[in-house]
């Protein structure tokens, strides 16, 4: 599959499209932070605004999936308020998880005049090749979900804390099976090309071993694709559990979609005492919740909020060629579970 471009033009009043978005997939590991590439101005050109001489912001946003429900929503919304800045014209660059077409048409458009780049949940392990280029043409790159540090590649970076996340559905679990995780057989399911997940999956692993929990089959299930993930940790749930008919309390998941399949599993069991936790708040998962089942907690990553700081950093940019003191901002996420599913309102 090639990658896939979408271009707005600019309306009479000289309004544009910003678009970004979705989980980072799968290729060559090519090492994080792409060789320090510094975020603007490389090229050593002093500017009054980020724009080029024909008043055009152009914005090259890639990334390289559409299929999560956090992407889909994270990109929508891009378009519906990318749509009402002023001088914005954006390409939107795609692929299913092949960071080779991602760094090739992003490389296009920093030749044709991009004057900023958007990175919508890039895994900073593939891009080096594109901030190499967006260095030497003195392009900053602006982030969403680029990684779990500060990478000197970004402009910017805003993202959640998984260390909070890890260790506000950790706690959940433990709540959930009585107080103690002392003893507990827990599965914990992860999918480590995606940044975000294999920390957060990691140190839930680490804060599991710490109180006590049995890591259930000795080591984390890893899901090879999040568009599979949900029968993938179905087919884990199952499989363990004919095995160990009684040997699991809890399932911790690294999203909500997998997490939903392990949920799935442990109701077709016939079990009211083996509860999951997620990452994503989806509307699906509240409904869950909301049946005192074995879905027991999740996090709720407010993207539109994300987007709409970057959409004020980037018109800073395209004002006056500032670009913000700080490049990596971490946010806290919220746990959504049974004490407060009624009154949270899902986006995803």
């Amino acid at each position: 599959m090639h990658a896939h471009r979408i271009l707005k033009p600019l309306a009479a009043a000289g309004v544009g499209l910003f678009a970004v978005a979705a989980l980072a997939g799968c290729s060559v590991d090519t090492g994080q932070g792409g060789g320090g590439a510094a975020p603007a101005g490389a090229a050593g050109e002093t500017k009054e605004n980020g724009m080029g001489d024909d008043g055009v912001f152009k914005v090259a946003a890639f990334t390289a999936g559409y299929g999560t429900p956090g992407g889909k929503l994270t990109l929508d919304y891009f378009v519906e308020a990318g749509n009402k800045e002023d001088d914005w014209e954006v390409t939107l660059d795609t692929s299913e998880f092949n960071y080779d077409e991602i760094t090739t048409e992003i490389q296009n458009q920093i030749s044709n005049g991009a004057d900023a780049i958007l990175a919508g949940f890039p895994d900073p392990r593939q891009t080096a090749v594109i901030e190499r280029a967006a260095a030497d043409a003195g392009i900053p790159i602006f982030s969403i979900d680029g990684g779990v540090e500060a990478n000197d590649a970004y402009a910017v970076d805003v993202t959640f804390s998984q260390q909070q996340m890890a260790e506000a559905t950790v706690g959940a679990l433990e709540e959930a099976v009585g107080g103690s995780l002392e003893g507990k057989d827990v599965m914990v399911i992860g999918h480590d090309p995606h940044i975000g997940i294999m920390t957060r999956s990691n140190l839930a692993l680490d804060l599991l071993e710490e109180k006590g929990a049995n890591i259930a089959g000795g080591e984390m299930k890893q899901a090879l694709n999040p568009g599979t993930g949900r029968t993938e940790a179905l087919n884990f749930v199952q499989d363990y559990l004919q095995a160990n008919p009684d040997g699991l309390d809890a399932v911790w998941v690294g999203w909500d979609d997998a997490a939903l399949g392990a949920v799935k599993a442990i109701n077709e069991a016939g079990r009211d005492d083996i509860f999951v936790t997620g990452v994503d708040a989806l509307k699906e998962t509240t409904v869950e919740i909301k049946k005192n089942g074995p879905m027991y907690g999740s996090m709720a990553q407010d993207w539109i909020g994300v987007v709409d700081q970057v959409i004020d950093i980037m018109n800073d940019y395209r004002d006056s060629a500032t670009l913000p003191e700080e490049n990596f901002i971490e946010l806290p996420a919220e746990l959504i579970d049974r004490s407060n599913v009624d009154s949270f309102e899902p986006t995803l």
